[in-house]
């Protein structure tokens, strides 16, 4: 591990705005700052806000480690489901089981393509982009209310 030296003068001489020394210092450091997000895309230099990087961070998790499983879950029990009616619907009915089931497993799986495109998107931000979030978000709420039934 390498010791870093450097003195808070040489620092403050070196660097006139408080804004800049303080990015200097953090830099020293190795605090990472980053730009508080707002809605309507445009980004505001407030410091560290660690609070909306955790909560995108904690919904990104969720999304991976909870949500996804479950989905998978969810598909397994369709598609046993469906080859246990196979025994008990005539071909017709079956034909339009397999249909509606086939929909509903292709709706899943993009729903988590688009999760797992969402997630690689913020990670490789920093979890800052606001465009991610929501498309996470999106893909989130609509597996979620898919796979609520369970």
């Amino acid at each position: 591990m390498a010791t870093m030296r450097f003195s808070f003068a040489g620092v403050a001489l070196r660097e006139t705005e408080t804004s800049s020394w303080i990015r200097t210092i953090a830099d020293c450091l190795g605090i990472h700052m980053f730009s508080k997000m707002n809605p309507s895309g445009g980004m505001n230099n407030v410091g560290w806000d660690t609070t909306k990087q955790k909560e995108i961070q904690d919904l990104h998790h969720y999304a991976i480690r909870n949500l996804i499983p479950k989905a998978g879950v969810y598909q397994m029990n369709l598609l046993e489901s469906l080859a246990q009616s196979a025994s008990i619907y005539s071909p017709e009915e079956l034909d339009s089981l397999y249909s509606g089931t086939n929909k509903k497993i292709e709706e899943i799986n993009s729903h988590i393509s688009g999760v797992l495109v969402s997630a690689r998107e913020l990670c490789k931000s920093g979890h800052q982009n606001w465009e991610s979030v929501q498309s996470l978000r999106y893909h989130i709420n609509r597996l979620s209310s898919i796979i609520q039934p369970v």
